[in-house]
C-alpha cells in the first residue's frame, strides 16, 4: 500500500491558485454486490438488482433494493466498534474503507489530521440515530486513522452528493489533503417505508423488481438500502503518490430553495442553479459535458421537473448528450443515491462508457433525455450529476477525465 504522507513533502498550490481535487478510490456497498466493482458491472451489464422486500413485512407485496444476505459487515471491524454502529454506519464505514483500500492510501498519526470524512444520510436510525450515526463516523475515524474534520450531512436525497461537494471544497480550502465522501442509508424499516408509501412515491406495478424513471408507464420508487465512498485528494498529492486517478471534480455546488409539492426537486430554477454554479466554478461549458447521470427518481412529476432542470442547465445542448440513471439497477437509496451516482459518474469518465438504462421500455415524451439501450464506449470530456432533496436542497458536481500533465512526477512516496 502507497504510504500517503499528505501532511508534508508535498508541494502547496501557488497561492490564489485554485486547488484541483481528483478521486483516487470508490467504494460500494448495494444490491448489486457487496464491492464498487459488482456495482459498476451491473450498471454496464443493464441487470436489474431489486428484489421482492423481505426486510420487514409490508401491507402489500413490495419490492426494495436489498443488500445481499453474504454481507456480514465492514471487513476486519471489532466486534467493541460494530455494536456502537447501526446499519446505515456499518454500510458506512464498509464503503470507506473499500475506497481508502482502492486509492492505495493509508492514515497515520503523522497525516491524520491531513484528512477528513463528510457523510450525506436522509433518514438516521430512530431513537438514538443521530447520536449512533454520530459514533459511526467516529468509528470510521478511528479504523481509518482520520483525525480531521469528520461530519455528517442531512439533505434528503441531495445528502450524500452533497458529502461529495463538501468534501472537496475542504479540499480546494486547504482544510485538508484528502477527504472521504460518504453517502450512506438504511431505510427499510416500516415506518420509513410507510412514510414514502403515504405520499404516494412508492412504485405499485405488478413487476416487484424494477423501478423506471423516465419510462412513460412508471408508478415510483422503488426504496433501497446502500452505501458509496470516494477518496478524493488534491491532485498534487495523488499524481505525486502515482495513483490511477478515476476523474478530477471540475466543479461543485450546493443550493437550497422553498419546499414546493414535497416532491423533489422542488424549486426548479434553484435546482438548475446548482448545476450552473457547478460548472461555472470549474470554467465548465455546457459543450464540456457529455453524460448527465440523472437522479432518476421514478415518479412522474419528479422526473419531469428533472428534465426541465437538465434542459435549463444544458439549453441545446440536452439533445446531444448521453444520460444514465443507477435507480433502475439497485433502486433508490435516499441519502446514498447521490454519492452512487457520483461513483458511477467517475467511472464513466474514466472508463469512456455510457451504461444502458435497464428498465427503460417505452420513453415519455416529456423526459427526451439521451438514455441507452446497450452500453456504448464514446469520447468522454465531462459527466455531470445532479441530486435534489424534497425540501429544496440541491447539490451537482462535475466530472472530468484525468489527463497526465507537464510537470506531473512519478510516484515519490513509497511503502
Amino acid at each position: 500500500m502507497v504510504s500517503g504522507n499528505i501532511g508534508r513533502g508535498v508541494r502547496s498550490e501557488d497561492a490564489g491558485e485554485r486547488r484541483r481535487v481528483v478521486v483516487t478510490g470508490l467504494g460500494a456497498v448495494t444490491a448489486a454486490g457487496l464491492h464498487a466493482t459488482d456495482f459498476w458491472t451491473a450498471l454496464c451489464e443493464g441487470r436489474v438488482c431489486t428484489s421482492p422486500l423481505t426486510a420487514f413485512s409490508p401491507p402489500r407485496a413490495a419490492a426494495a433494493g436489498q443488500i445481499p444476505d453474504t454481507w456480514s459487515g465492514p471487513p476486519d471491524a471489532p466486534p467493541w466498534l460494530m455494536s456502537r454502529l447501526d446499519r446505515a454506519s456499518q454500510l458506512a464505514l464498509d464503503a470507506a474503507i473499500q475506497a481508502q483500500s482502492d486509492a492505495r492510501i493509508e492514515f497515520n498519526q503523522q497525516n491524520a489530521f491531513a484528512v477528513g470524512a463528510v457523510t450525506g444520510t436522509a433518514h438516521p436510525a430512530i431513537g438514538d440515530g443521530w447520536a449512533r450515526l454520530g459514533s459511526g463516523l467516529s468509528g470510521a475515524s478511528l479504523g481509518l486513522d482520520i483525525a480531521g474534520p469528520v461530519f455528517t450531512v442531512s439533505m434528503g436525497g441531495a445528502s450524500g452528493l452533497a458529502a461529495t461537494v463538501l468534501a472537496a471544497q475542504l479540499i480546494r480550502a486547504g482544510v485538508v489533503r484528502a477527504a472521504l465522501a460518504i453517502g450512506a442509508e438504511a431505510p427499510l424499516r416500516p415506518e420509513v417505508w410507510q412514510a414514502y408509501e403515504s405520499m404516494g412515491l412508492l412504485d405499485r406495478t405488478d413487476d416487484l423488481r424494477a423501478q423506471r424513471p423516465f419510462d412513460a408507464k412508471r408508478t415510483g420508487m422503488i426504496l433501497a438500502e446502500g452505501a458509496a465512498a470516494l477518496m478524493l485528494e488534491d491532485r498534487q498529492l495523488a499524481t505525486q503518490r502515482g495513483v490511477h486517478v478515476y476523474a478530477e471534480i471540475g466543479g461543485e455546488a450546493i443550493t437550497a430553495g422553498p419546499m414546493g409539492d414535497g416532491l423533489g426537486p422542488t424549486d426548479v430554477e434553484i435546482a438548475r442553479r446548482a448545476t450552473g454554479e457547478s460548472m461555472l466554478g470549474g470554467e465548465v461549458s455546457p459543450s464540456d459535458i457529455d453524460v448527465v447521470v440523472t437522479a432518476g427518481l421514478g415518479s412522474r412529476a419528479g422526473d419531469e421537473r428533472e428534465t426541465d432542470i437538465i434542459e435549463r442547465a444544458f439549453g441545446r445542448r440536452t439533445l446531444d448528450m448521453y444520460a444514465a440513471a443507477v435507480t433502475p439497477n439497485v433502486g433508490y437509496t435516499v441519502g446514498a443515491s447521490g454519492a452512487l451516482s457520483a461513483v458511477a459518474a467517475a467511472q464513466i469518465v474514466d472508463h469512456r462508457i455510457i451504461p444502458p438504462h435497464a428498465t427503460l421500455a417505452e420513453p415519455d415524451i416529456a423526459c427526451k433525455l439521451g438514455f441507452v439501450q446497450e452500453q456504448i464506449e464514446d469520447r468522454i470530456v465531462g459527466a455531470a450529476t445532479a441530486a435534489y432533496g424534497a425540501h429544496g436542497q440541491n447539490a451537482a458536481a462535475i466530472f472530468l477525465p484525468h489527463v497526465p500533465e507537464a510537470g506531473d512526477e512519478l510516484q515519490v512516496l513509497v511503502i
